[in-house]
């Protein structure tokens, strides 16, 4: 284990590995920089880089220890346990009083091994589903009746999709309302800043697509990451407007899935679905109706040094954040 002092260097060595998932990328980077983040920098060995991640450094109040917060991982495809089991064991010794990990991995039994035997153990609480659906754009795949019949309604329409190249303050600004706007109607605990989209975008592996009007009128948004033949989707933003056009999310989507298999892309990753039995669950149903094949993250870890701090943050986390349980 080394780590690395600073983000170039970082993101060099890290560009060697096979799959970047967006959460360790350096779009997601800059936006965590821009929001004010302490992040840190480790890889395995700077001559043969088999697993890499950045993390957020936070300090529990009061007590001032330190933990830290990774956000997935990149490694290779053929990753053994013993390079996770060494990579991870390093924590142990470190100066953090605790390390949380939520990996957006496709699931590896290898990964699952190591990390245990790094004296890793799932968390007390569960915050993030580690479900996603991943589609497979080269070959051709069947969507459901009501995903063909919502894309029919918004061709009759008229709508026009749009890879947005040139992005100006104009367009970052209309992204961060769209958001509010669908955040407020969804009752979403987040919202978006100006400043933390245009350090997302700012990079060549972010793509946004647009969905608008026949008179030329943006209806929504989606942020989309790519590295190599994997794609990410990011983020949705949608006015209010755009729910009086039936077919407007179905018909953005399946363009992006047509565009971005014309450039070679093979997977498209939906980033999560959260299948429950509440209001979480229409997520789900959305995105399964694009019939992609429903796949497991490695998902949370944590190693923390005092069983009082590991109860103490997830009882915060429930209680005081209100975060959903999965």
């Amino acid at each position: 284990m080394i780590q690395i002092k600073n983000s170039e260097e970082f993101f060099k060595l890290q560009s060697k590995l096979d799959k970047i998932p967006f959460t360790q990328s350096e779009a997601w980077y800059n936006m965590n920089i821009v929001q004010g983040k302490n992040i840190v920098f480790f890889v395995n060995s700077s001559d043969e880089v088999k697993i890499a991640c950045w993390g957020v450094v936070n300090v529990v109040p009061l007590l001032k220890h330190q933990l830290l917060m990774i956000d997935g991982e990149a490694y290779n495809n053929d990753i053994k346990e013993v390079v996770i089991r060494t990579f991870f064991t390093f924590f142990k010794t470190s100066t953090y009083h605790g390390v949380e990990i939520n990996s957006n991995n496709i699931y590896n039994i290898e990964y699952e091994v190591g990390i245990r035997r790094a004296g890793f153990k799932r968390p007390m609480l569960s915050f993030s589903c580690p479900l996603t659906i991943e589609n497979d754009l080269q070959n051709s795949t069947e969507r459901s009746r009501s995903w063909k019949r919502n894309v029919k309604i918004a061709e009759k329409a008229g709508l026009i999709f749009e890879q947005k190249s040139n992005i100006d303050s104009k367009t970052i600004k209309e992204f961060v309302n769209f958001f509010d706007e669908m955040a407020n109607s969804k009752k979403l605990s987040y919202s978006m800043c100006f400043k933390e989209i245009e350090a997302l975008i700012n990079n060549k592996n972010i793509k946004l697509y647009t969905v608008a009007t026949p008179s030329n009128e943006t209806l929504a948004y989606r942020i989309i990451y790519i590295y190599k033949n994997y794609a990410y989707d990011i983020f949705a933003s949608n006015s209010n407007k755009c729910r009086d056009y039936r077919g407007a999310t179905y018909f953005i989507l399946e363009n992006i899935f047509s565009a971005l298999a014309k450039s070679d892309i093979i997977y498209f990753d939906f980033g999560r679905i959260p299948p429950s039995d509440d209001e979480n669950d229409r997520i789900y149903e959305f995105k399964n109706a694009a019939r992609g094949k429903k796949i497991q993250y490695n998902g949370e870890w944590s190693f923390f040094k005092s069983f009082f701090i590991e109860t103490l943050l997830a009882f915060y986390k429930k209680y005081k954040l209100k975060k959903h349980r999965y």
